[in-house]
């Protein structure tokens, strides 16, 4: 899995960095196990230094045989916005394969099914 990270009118620190890895990449990667799977995530500080709520996280999720998925959500602070869009993205993402799944053992026989 290819995982493409930018932070856009902030910095993207390390701790950021990490945190978005392990909130946001690793627990999509249960559900996804293809290398050629592409992962594109947005930090975005809308507002500057003005303050407010405006931390967005953009998620592009492409795979292969899928449309792609897109996810966005805004918060106060950027990990807020980081743990919202995992939530979405994780049951999209789950919804979508499951899908997958389900129609590729239609007309198979019960004792063979997935």
């Amino acid at each position: 899995m290819k995982v493409l990270m930018r932070g856009v009118h902030l910095d993207l620190t390390d701790s950021l960095r990490d945190y978005a890895n392990q909130h946001l990449v690793e627990p999509i990667a249960r559900y996804i196990d293809d290398e050629a799977t592409e992962i594109e995530i947005a930090m975005v500080d809308i507002n500057g230094p003005k303050g407010g709520v405006d931390q967005e996280c953009r998620v592009t999720v492409r795979m292969p045989g899928f449309a792609g998925i897109h996810i966005t959500e805004t918060a106060e602070t950027m990990f807020q916005a980081i743990d919202a869009t995992r939530d979405r993205l994780e049951k999209t993402v789950k919804r979508t394969v499951e899908k997958r799944r389900e129609a590729s053992s239609q007309g198979l026989p019960d004792d063979v099914r997935f």
